[in-house]
């Protein structure tokens, strides 16, 4: 992962787009804290993709999908405040096309965080950022363990 300088200009640049005209929405430490941790795991999930040139490593994998984890709290919290901003509109259910596999993820997580660093508003990105959070938690949905196939030890069912 890249801790560094760069990820801490990619974090400041972000949070300038969200503050630039949120009359001082965010003023307020709950909300402060929601978007800057958002803003922290995006930006570190868009290292993580940038950095895997194939399907990640399981244990990359589960490392990633455990640092989503632990920011559903705030990326609630983040939908939430995006259900009451004057302008912004927002989806939830089967209705978009969302990637099949991880290079479709990739590109997408890629083209819609990049739209949120050219956004001019800061609402409309945060719309677009828990559009992250979604394919954020797309990714996490596929790395939870399912059903493989089962062999009774015994020989019946």
């Amino acid at each position: 992962m890249l801790f560094s300088p760069e990820m801490d200009v990619m974090k400041a640049r972000m949070m300038a787009i969200f503050l630039q005209d949120s009359d001082g929405f965010f003023d307020d430490p709950k909300e402060s804290e929601d978007l800057q941790i958002t803003v922290r795991i995006a930006c570190e999930f868009f290292v993580f993709m940038q950095q895997s040139t194939d399907v990640p490593e399981l244990n990359e994998a589960e490392y990633m999908a455990g640092t989503i984890r632990s920011g559903l709290d705030w990326f609630f919290s983040m939908a939430q405040t995006g259900g009451v901003l004057t302008g912004l509109r927002l989806q939830s259910g089967f209705g978009p096309k969302l990637p099949n596999t991880f290079s479709e993820l990739k590109a997408s997580y890629d083209s819609v965080f990049h739209q949120v660093l050219e956004s001019a508003h800061s609402i409309k990105a945060i719309g677009l950022l828990l559009s992250l959070v979604q394919l954020m938690f797309l990714f996490m949905t596929v790395y939870f363990p399912s059903f493989l196939s089962f062999s009774p030890e015994n020989g019946s069912d």
